[in-house]
């Protein structure tokens, strides 16, 4: 590994000032990425800008029927939050599934996500929640859907010089149901298939729905098409989970060592379903 600079700043301000006047600075969040040696992307940094000592960028906390999660914030922490426990509890227990304790010690929400890797297990839950990611950079603060976010690594909408600050997730409605599934990669402790679904019931019927695939593409998406097929429908496990409701038609999926594009579409299917009828079960109307 080669040589870098160190900073270490105490402020948002700060380190944005950083990467604006340095070019060939980078922020660095948990690091795992680095540390596990799998960043390709570093020929050109010779500033690493630690962003563990801003304090702002921590913490997790109750804001206008969302839970707003600093992006600093490490999965564990996540995870072990009584405020997640109760209002977003999917959301723990997706990051239960994520590596290993040593890496959900040192991974962040906010690094998890400007890393942009398609393999990441937060992106899929984050897009089925309706986040949406707030954003510091030179010309100020700015608040961006999830969706927009994350559209892929050459077409996200963050600039350079632009921090990931926080993420705000709402809290579902109490009638909602959620649930994450995935498929582990063979080799990485990432996914190599995975599926989340949050859906909203009312009289019986399934009111709302957002299914969200990530892993198998090249970056996470929503299914428009399962979701619009859910929509009315009964609040019935096998009838949501049946083949009508499932459809991955005019979505590019993967192809490489591990697993063939033919291979993740059909892994997308099966998940897809089994997350669509957890979901439903968890449904209290």
């Amino acid at each position: 590994m080669s040589a870098f600079e160190y900073a270490a700043p105490q402020s948002v301000e700060d380190a944005v000032a950083l990467l604006t006047s340095r070019p060939e600075a980078r922020p660095l969040a948990g690091g795992q990425k680095i540390l596990l040696g799998r960043n390709s992307d570093l020929s050109n940094v010779t500033v690493l800008v630690d962003l563990g000592r801003i304090a702002s960028l921590k913490g997790i906390e109750r804001q206008d029927g969302a839970l707003r999660i600093g992006a600093m914030t490490t999965l564990n922490e996540i995870a072990s939050n009584s405020l997640v426990g109760k209002e977003l509890p999917a959301l723990a227990e997706a990051i239960g599934i994520i590596g290993d304790a040593q890496l959900r010690n040192r991974a962040t929400i906010g690094g998890n996500l400007a890393e942009g890797d398609p393999e990441y297990d937060l992106p899929a839950i984050l897009l089925a929640l309706a986040a949406t990611v707030d954003l510091a950079g030179a010309k100020g603060r700015r608040t961006v859907a999830i969706e927009e976010y994350l559209k892929g690594q050459s077409r996200s909408p963050r600039t350079r010089d632009e921090l990931v600050i926080s993420v705000t997730i709402p809290v579902p409605a109490a009638n909602s149901g959620v649930a994450y599934l995935r498929i582990k990669h063979p080799a990485r402790l990432t996914a190599l298939c995975a599926v989340a679904a949050v859906l909203t019931a009312e009289r019986g019927r399934i009111a709302a729905a957002r299914v969200a695939l990530s892993g198998a593409t090249d970056h996470p998406t929503r299914l428009e098409a399962v979701e619009k097929a859910l929509l009315n429908g009964p609040v019935n496990g096998e009838q949501g989970a049946s083949e009508s409701a499932i459809s991955v038609d005019g979505i590019a999926f993967r192809g490489d060592v591990f697993a063939s594009a033919e291979y993740r579409r059909h892994l997308a299917r099966v998940l897809t379903g089994r997350a669509i009828k957890q979901a439903l079960l968890r449904t209290t109307a």
